[in-house]
């Protein structure tokens, strides 16, 4: 995964961390370099890919819905469709609701729902007979489309989603196709807290959370010591604090930021509001000012270089020594990233130790997508290297014994040119005959 450049000579970077007493700007950096930064592309790029492989399994076309704040009454989200007043109450309307629309009038700003949106269209004009751009009722029911899914690019506290499928589910003939078997729900992000997952999933449409990568949080990131100081280290430079001005999220707004989840993930298109506000949020005190690293959650101002989730050599090495594979981190088998073999072993080594059935932690354990997750351990079971409980036969610790064999041989093998004896020194003297 992609770093913020806390390390560099990024101004804006530097700036931020200069913010800090000398005391914590240590522990900033580290909280800084356990951001992941996902580029645009690789957004599209996998996005697609989740949503094309998924749409495999259902029978029928797939209505898809990009995700975004819709109108509500006292918390109750307004019906997705409109429903006719007389006996049965049935829905109608060729159109369904659209993809970009601010609540607000006097705030017509577009969030991730835009390039989600865009995303939505040119998949449908790719494969009009499989996938429907935001269908109406009609259209459903012409089409007979058989899945329902919305579309974000992250399920941070899993608030919105939920308002989203609470919406469609208030509508009585979207329960009755439910209830007919004729259509499935489900949420399809990029990244998904675990908070967040639970709570769509136990939504009464009773929805499938797909996901590229589970979202990297303080706590799943660090240790529960150091997740400890660095949610007391935002908590002490929230910026908010103090301030009784009422925010959108209520009059005080988690230091973590929405949902107090401490996301640790920043878009290309821009950050989310579940990331601590320290990042985000400037103080409207004079006294003690604040300059947040992504004003307005913009994250324009960070170095497109520094965006990107591929695998790199040093990504591998990093992983493979938090999962404590020292040895493995510096072998030769690992070096190269583009080759598969430095890929599988990375997933050997996250079976090693369990829980090994959870996709959620392979995934955090080494940073591959879910999807290409699923291929390589469908390959390391083709092979033999793992059971029917994911665990290492013999001949997959064979496969990491000869991983870590790479480096010995490394450091045994005599480099060129250096073919001279080395000198002779007696370790022990004795009286002479």
């Amino acid at each position: 995964m992609s770093k913020l450049p806390s390390s560099t000579n990024d101004t804006g970077t530097l700036a931020w961390l200069g913010q800090f007493s000398p005391g914590d700007r240590l522990l900033a950096q580290k909280l800084l370099d356990g951001f992941v930064l996902v580029s645009r592309d690789d957004f599209i790029e996998h996005m697609r890919t989740l949503i094309i492989s998924q749409a495999q399994s259902i029978n029928g076309p797939v209505g898809l819905y990009a995700e975004r704040e819709l109108p509500h009454r006292y918390g109750i989200p307004h019906r997705l469709f409109k429903e006719n007043r007389t006996t049965p109450r049935r829905a109608f309307g060729a159109a369904g609701p659209q993809a970009v629309k601010p609540t607000k009038a006097y705030d017509p700003s577009v969030g991730s729902e835009g390039i989600v949106a865009q995303m939505i269209s040119e998949l449908c004009r790719q494969f009009p007979k499989k996938f429907l751009d935001h269908p109406g009722p009609e259209q459903i029911r012409r089409k007979r489309a058989r899945a329902f899914w919305v579309v974000t690019d992250l399920v941070g506290s899993g608030d919105r989603a939920s308002r989203y499928l609470e919406a469609a589910w208030r509508v009585r003939s979207v329960r009755s196709w439910w209830s007919g078997r004729f259509i499935r729900f489900g949420v399809m992000a990029y990244a998904a807290t675990e908070i967040g997952e639970e709570r769509v999933s136990r939504h009464s449409c009773k929805p499938v959370v797909h996901f590229v990568i589970p979202c990297p949080t303080i706590d799943t990131v660090f240790s529960n010591n150091q997740a400890e100081k660095l949610k007391r280290l935002c908590t002490a430079y929230d910026p908010t604090r103090g301030e009784s001005a009422k925010n959108p999220w209520g009059w005080h707004a988690p230091s973590l930021g929405y949902g107090n989840a401490g996301a640790m993930l920043v878009f290309a298109h821009g950050a989310p509001n579940n990331v601590p506000l320290m990042f985000h949020k400037a103080s409207r005190k004079k006294a003690a000012t604040w300059t947040p690293l992504f004003p307005s959650r913009v994250s324009a101002g960070i170095s497109k270089e520094a965006f990107g989730i591929g695998l790199t050599a040093e990504k591998i090495e990093a992983r493979l020594s938090n999962l404590g594979q020292h040895g493995l981190a510096k072998s030769k088998a690992v070096v190269n990233p583009n080759l598969p073999t430095s890929t599988i072993v990375l997933v050997l080594a996250a079976l090693s130790r369990p829980p090994r059935l959870n996709d959620r932690v392979l995934a955090a354990r080494t940073g591959l997508p879910s999807h290409e997750l699923s291929k390589f351990l469908r390959e390391v079971d083709r092979y033999g290297w793992t059971d029917s409980q994911r665990r290492l036969t013999d001949q997959g610790a064979a496969q990491l014994a000869h991983a870590r064999k790479q480096l010995q041989l490394a450091t045994d093998i005599t480099p060129v040119g250096k073919n001279e004896p080395e000198p002779y020194y007696p370790s022990s003297l004795r009286r002479p005959i």
